[in-house]
């Protein structure tokens, strides 16, 4: 999908931006003549290969004519500048702002809030998006194209859902480094050295992360299935299981969806 839709993206060199910004370039959703970086600093080495970018370090220059806008910046730095775009498409990936709250800061015409996780990176994040009424069947095709240039994008039903997404997945790789660490230390404890402790654990999470792609539905039949072999797996999940490792996993993530929620 190619379109020459004046696209403002603010924040288009911090974390999120500098992978999101050339990926959709990359993948022609918008041209780089209607494509304006709005930052601090000016350009960025992100976005080399398309010299011919816009870029500005004020908000209402850089807003000014645009028709969708990308709002990729920190909460605080959201409301302190308090940026204008009355008319245009607003697609935020900010956690912790609502959509009403975006709409009575821009003026926007229509406001569609996602949350893309750190696989954006790598191409591969799943960015979930909710849609306020005001969005039509257009500004749905540019939000899909705009975000499958990062991975895969679901629209959702309810807004309350992208802050419970955001304390799962939101977190990228966090919860498996939580893990990893918990792994090592476990290691450690029963004898090996720091560095046969960490490979080991690399070894679980990193390689069980490939093994799993596509195959979420069936986690819980995987860990049935790996008890009733009643093998060292087995011992290891029973144990692990009794000592409460679901109920602590539910409660962190009930402290960030908690979190997300409070930003707002």
């Amino acid at each position: 999908m190619r379109d020459v839709t004046p696209l403002a993206f603010m924040g288009a060199s911090g974390w999120l931006g500098r992978f999101m910004g050339p990926a959709l370039l990359r993948a022609g959703v918008v041209a780089p003549d209607a494509f304006t970086g709005i930052n601090r600093s000016g350009p960025s080495p992100a976005y080399a290969d398309w010299p011919e970018l816009r870029w500005s370090t004020d908000a209402d220059t850089g807003l000014d004519g645009a028709r969708m806008v990308v709002l990729s910046l920190r909460p605080d730095e959201f409301r302190a500048a308090s940026p204008r775009c009355p008319g245009a498409l607003v697609l935020s990936v900010m956690a912790g702002v609502s959509a009403a709250e975006l709409r009575e800061t821009t003026g926007a015409r229509a406001v569609v809030r996602s949350m893309p996780n750190a696989a954006v990176e790598i191409g591969q994040s799943f960015s979930p998006w909710v849609a306020d009424p005001a969005t039509e069947d257009g500004d749905r095709a540019m939000v899909r194209a705009l975000l499958g240039a990062s991975g895969r994008e679901e629209e959702f039903a309810r807004e309350a859902d992208i802050d419970v997404y955001s304390a799962i997945c939101g977190a990228g790789p966090a919860w498996a480094a939580l893990l990893l660490e918990a792994l090592a230390a476990a290691g450690r404890a029963e004898g090996l050295s720091p560095e046969q402790a960490v490979a080991a654990a690399e070894g679980a999470v990193v390689g069980a992360g490939a093994m799993l792609r596509g195959q979420g539905a069936q986690a819980g039949a995987m860990v049935d299935a790996f008890i009733a072999y009643a093998g060292t797996t087995a011992a290891g999940l029973g144990a692990a299981r009794e000592a409460g490792v679901d109920r602590a996993i539910a409660a962190g993530i009930a402290a960030a969806t908690q979190k997300a929620r409070a930003l707002g």
